[in-house]
């Protein structure tokens, strides 16, 4: 138990940020760390795939525009293994035109940041996530 609370100990949530753009990945990793999540980085979508086949996060968020493998098709190589399917994914991308959010939304994204975001609207999406668990 915390000393002074009622509540038990637990595993802090984590996160797993995929973004080819390595200081997006820090400044995202600084901002959730700081909300107490553990923080796992990937800079591109085969670097992810290796991290997952160790760990399971709570949520991910990954870009949209990175070589090779884009997070439309990131996301359906997710929903396709059925360890993976029911990870919820964030698609954060500066293209957040409504064609673009509906195709996140087809492959199965759960939300879409547009960037450039604020260290609240972060905070708030991801926040938003672990509210009911």
């Amino acid at each position: 138990m915390k000393t002074g609370s009622n509540l038990i100990d637990t595993p802090p949530r984590s996160v797993l940020v995929i973004d080819d753009e390595r200081g997006f990945c820090d400044v995202v990793t600084v901002i959730l760390e700081n909300q107490g999540y553990q923080v796992y980085q990937a800079y591109d979508p085969r670097e992810a795939f290796g991290l997952l086949n160790e760990t399971t996060p709570d949520l991910i968020l990954t870009d949209l525009m990175m070589p090779d493998i884009d997070g439309i098709t990131l996301i359906r190589r997710l929903q396709a293994t059925p360890d993976w399917a029911n990870i919820p994914v964030v698609m954060i991308s500066a293209h957040s035109e409504p064609e673009v959010q509906e195709s996140a939304k087809e492959a199965g994204a759960s939300g879409f940041i547009s960037k450039p975001f604020s260290a609240s609207e972060l905070r708030a999406t991801v926040g938003a996530y672990f509210m009911e668990n």
